[in-house]
């Protein structure tokens, strides 16, 4: 058992022999050791650094009033910073842990994706959360970014959590009974200090002198920046960072003004770093001659295969990938390999790919291990400058002869494009695969495609190969033709025959003879490298254990775990965890939310479809005892499920009204006003809204609208939302059931966000429809009118998530509505001006989604185009044509009705002004019965015709339209006769408008 005292000793000896400068704690307040100018400063620019430190960092909004066991605004942070990244990095860390005393066989040590970011400082990496036994106890992060500036060499940046490495060494579940040093527990030495600050964070803090103190420092810190005096300038961005945090806690930072908020720190951010990097290039860059000697990596000879077949296996070896880039990868992987044999011309029985996290693996069967032979047509010169005058062949034939690598006899006339030429057949020789592969698969790895990528080598070590990214870094390459190593070389790693084993036994080296033992090698060693084998096990494993606690996992939980944990893990072995039945009395939604999207633990719901006091984890091992990791897990989610009861109980004291009254301090936008402004806004935009379609029109559903618009933003600023963001609307509407609200009332507040990101389910009612409109056209046509929008992939704001469910809501319900009639409403009710030129781009950007979500639905392209030129501000409509369309070219009389239909057309819109139909004019026989199925059509249609039946009209008059066009002339010289005939097509050409323009359709 070591004292919280002794961890940060054993650590800072521990970092220390690995030749760490040990740094001390910074005198300004700071959110996390990253803000220590000992990293965000230190690993910009070229020169090596090592450090390591404690950091006491505070963070207001995790406060709980000195009264939860494992959430403190005041923290202990322990940072290291490695730069360049060793290559052993993961193995010094988890030497670290040992130096801790935590045994890796009986613990789950799990490194779990964590893409990192730090807006205020311009920072940002990729790597992992440290998990020990359920608990993140580390960030393990390669910083790809600082100060807005890429960093090369990037630096690895590790920090423990140092209280709940003390409370799992310990074994305590509250930090307050924690020994800090003989004879003191940490609630004796920080406690009163945490509740003071909580008071003062949540309840004193003045929200409009912390602004003004944010306003003062980034003054300072430009004026530092003026003067060149980097470090002051940055002690003053931290202020602004704690300034923020301070105003987060108070509840008084909004959604799009954060945005605002970190955009200005970011700036000064960037120019802090700008200024630290210049200084450091003026002073010569003393510390690069700390920097490693450059490295050379020398491939050995290719390797002789005599048989003429051999199985090949290319295995990557990686640290823990993200779940989603595994399954990725390796399809990526397998359709790499399968194009590459092809395009060689290497015969092969079959490609398999098999992964883990830490391995991409793929497998050809029986491969050729040689090219066959290629005969290659080359074309030569023209015939006529071939030939001298005596048929004999000239210098241009003979160089071509010997470039093609043929006897001149050899050389053939052929005709081509109206002129004779030479030609030859070049034969090249097949190369062997091991010549073929050694220089072709390093790039189909580089080639890899990953959502998020990052680099860890160092260009002055590594040169070029420095360059080379993945979504985690390469450790080791295993690449075997036959029994043969395959020499190659991947970012810096030469390949071998052995892989690697599972951690908790200490990640063994195995040695792999040939490509078909690959799989029981690790097996045999406890791993399993087939994803599917491993979902396979996982799935029984759950449902034995459920059926074991009387109950089951619910379809819907278990799919949306299963496969990420599969390609979380090598070895899965499931276990079952159980909690205190009080915290049944939480919302199922929060405790699903904190089992399911915190922990990956799979919820147990009971036969009567209630949640049991259980639940169900995998953890990653081939053996050891359950007992530690169940222990450990168990207290992870019951420290968190006391977080959820005491956000929920708080909550649970306040009406929402009297939530509502906390709106105002909660920005939308500083030129849009607060969320209470806004809500006032949504009231007055619902009704216009409901009048628009035509649904909610008596007098008690208009009051239960406005009822539920005034409700609707209460949940934002209640303290479950406030740490679960995703949960609002589903805790508004908890809210509003408990405290007697209308069921449409409670509805509404739900469906307003729905249908939600990855779902077709939409609002229940038009009273969510309605609500939900509202809000996103608030929002939409409230950062159009300032001139804001997105741009390539930034979308800072969601616009186009907004967009797109204005979409599916309307589609859901089948509601007609103006996207132009609906966004000018909105934008009258706005604090700002609203110009008409907003309006139409607004709508174009819907119709920009709308185009977007056809086409990804497989929609033809011109029906699409179509279908929006004529309807697209009526989205449902639009949809529909669409559809319509797309089914009606498919049908074989598609042709005749587009033809006939275009000789309407191309007349009809050449007329700037195409006169009215006027039948009494008509003389011929062809153009009277055109003239009377139009009328008969267009009387069957009515005014609000479906487009199918539109079509189905304009189908029944392709034969009087083509008789019409065979017997008469439109343009007749009589006056008034031309005149008949131009308001004869141009009204058939008018059937489709308002559906589809169907001149944008291919044929036309």
């Amino acid at each position: 058992m070591l004292s919280f005292q002794d961890i940060i000793q054993t650590l800072q000896r521990y970092w220390a022999e690995q030749g760490c400068l040990l740094w001390y704690p910074y005198h300004e307040t700071v959110g996390a050791g990253t803000a220590n100018p000992a990293t965000t400063l230190r690993v910009l620019g070229p020169e090596p650094w090592k450090v390591a430190y404690l950091e006491p960092s505070f963070r207001p909004d995790d406060g709980r009033y000195g009264d939860n066991p494992n959430r403190l605004q005041m923290h202990h942070q322990f940072q290291v910073i490695l730069k360049p990244i060793p290559e052993n990095a993961q193995e010094l860390y988890l030497g670290s842990l040992v130096a801790l005393g935590i045994r890796l066989e009986a613990n789950d040590v799990r490194f779990v994706e964590d893409n990192w970011e730090s807006p205020a400082l311009g920072a940002w990496g990729l790597g992992w959360e440290v998990w020990l036994n359920g608990m993140e106890v580390s960030q393990y992060t390669y910083f790809q970014q600082a100060g807005g500036r890429p960093l090369d060499p990037t630096a690895l940046e590790l920090t423990y959590g140092l209280e709940r490495i003390a409370m799992a060494l310990n074994g305590v579940e509250s930090v307050w009974d924690l020994p800090v040093a003989a004879g003191l527990t940490y609630r004796e030495v920080y406690h009163r200090a945490e509740v003071e600050h909580c008071v003062y964070n949540f309840e004193v803090a003045d929200v409009d002198r912390l602004r003004e103190l944010f306003r003062i420092a980034e003054g300072e810190a430009d004026s530092c920046l003026q003067r060149g005096l980097v470090v002051p300038a940055h002690d003053q961005v931290l202020r602004c960072s704690h300034a923020f945090n301070q105003l987060d806690s108070r509840g008084a930072i909004g959604v799009t003004e954060r945005a605002q908020f970190f955009a200005r720190m970011r700036n000064l951010s960037r120019r802090v770093a700008d200024a630290y990097r210049a200084q450091r290039e003026e002073a010569g860059l003393p510390l690069l001659k700390n920097l490693p000697a450059p490295r050379t990596v020398c491939l050995p000879p290719l390797p002789q295969i005599s048989a003429p077949r051999a199985d090949l296996l290319l295995e990557i070896g990686v640290e823990e990938l993200p779940a989603d880039d595994v399954d990725a990868a390796l399809a990526a992987l397998g359709m790499a390999v399968e194009k590459l044999l092809l395009d060689s011309r290497l015969e092969h029985r079959g490609v398999r790919v098999l992964g883990t996290p830490r391995r991409l693996a793929v497998i050809a069967s029986e491969l050729a291990t040689c090219q066959s032979d290629h005969l290659e047509e080359l074309k030569g010169p023209p015939l006529k400058v071939a030939r001298d005058a005596a048929g004999g062949w000239t210098k241009a034939a003979l160089g071509f002869a010997a470039r093609a690598g043929v006897d001149p006899q050899a050389l053939r006339i052929e005709s081509r494009d109206g002129a004779e030429y030479l030609f030859a057949d070049a034969r090249h020789v097949g190369r062997s695969a091991a010549e073929v592969l050694s220089a072709a698969l390093p790039k189909l790895v580089d080639a890899l495609p990953f959502k998020k990528s990052m680099r860890w080598l160092c260009t002055a070590v590594d040169g070029e190969r420095a360059s080379f990214d993945f979504s985690r870094p390469l450790r080791w390459v295993v690449c075997l033709l036959g029994e043969q190593v395959l020499p190659l070389e991947i970012a810096g790693v030469l390949s071998g025959r052995e892989t690697r084993g599972l951690r908790d036994r200490g990640t063994p080296r195995l040695a792999i003879a040939r490509p078909s033992d690959y799989e029981g090698v690790l097996r045999e060693a406890g791993i399993e490298p087939d994803p599917a084998a491993r979902e396979r096990d996982i799935r029984a494993q759950i449902a034995e254990l459920a059926r074991g606690a009387g109950g089951v996992v619910r379809p819907e939980h278990l799919e949306a775990l299963v496969g990420e944990v599969r390609q979380m893990v090598e070895r899965p072995v499931a276990f079952l965890g159980r909690f205190e039945e009080r915290f049944l009395s939480v919302p199922d939604a929060v405790l699903v939310t904190v089992m399911k999207s915190h922990q990956r633990y799979f919820p147990v719901t009971g036969p009567d479809g209630k949640l049991r006091p259980c639940f169900l984890g995998v953890r990653n091992a081939a053996s050891g005892s359950m007992e530690q990791v169940v222990k450990g897990n168990e207290a992870v989610l019951r420290a968190r499920f006391a977080d959820a009861s005491f956000f929920f109980e708080n909550d649970c004291k306040q009406r929402l009204e009297e939530w509502s009254s906390r709106l105002s301090t909660l920005a939308v936008h500083e030129k849009l006003g607060s969320y209470a402004e806004k809500v006032q806004r949504l009231e007055r935009l619902c009704s216009a809204l409901a009048s628009d379609l035509g649904v909610l029109q008596g007098g008690e559903e208009r009051a239960l609208l406005a009822r539920a618009a005034q409700l609707a933003k209460a949940d934002m600023v209640t303290r479950v939302v406030t740490e679960f963001s995703y949960l609002a609307g589903t805790m508004g509407a908890v809210y509003a059931a408990r405290q007697g609200e209308a069921r449409e009332v409670v509805e509404a507040i739900e469906d307003q966000y729905k249908p939600l990101p990855g779902s077709d389910v939409g609002p229940r009612s038009m009273y969510g429809l309605v609500l939900g409109l509202a809000d996103r056209l608030d929002k939409l046509i409230g950062f159009f009118a300032l001139g804001i929008r997105p741009t390539g992939a930034a979308d800072p704001f969601a616009l186009r998530r907004d967009a797109l469910g204005i979409l599916l809501a309307l589609e859901s319900r089948g509601a007609r509505l103006s996207l132009r009639a609906a966004l000018r409403a909105a934008g009258q009710l706005l604090p700002v001006p609203c110009a008409e030129s907003a309006i139409e781009e607004a709508a174009q950007f819907v119709e920009k989604r709308l185009e977007v979500l056809a086409r990804e639905r497989g929609l033809r392209a011109d029906a699409v185009d179509a279908a929006i030129a004529a309807s697209g501000d009526d989205p449902v409509r639009c949809l529909e044509a669409m559809r319509t369309l797309a089914e009606r070219v498919a049908s074989p009389s598609w042709s005749s009705l587009l033809t006939a239909y275009a000789r309407c057309k191309r007349i009809a819109r050449k007329e700037s002004a195409a006169p009215a139909l006027a039948k009494g004019a008509l003389r011929e026989p062809a153009e009277l019965a055109l003239a009377a199925a139009y009328e008969t059509t267009r009387a069957k249609l009515g005014g609000s015709a479906a487009f199918a039946d539109v079509l189905e009209a304009l189908a029944g008059l392709t034969a009087p339209i083509d008789a019409f066009f065979t017997a008469v002339m439109v343009m007749a010289d009589d006056p008034s006769l031309r005149a008949a005939r131009l308001g004869l097509v141009a009204s058939i050409a008018a059937l489709p408008d308002g559906h589809a323009d169907l001149s944008r359709l291919e044929g036309f």
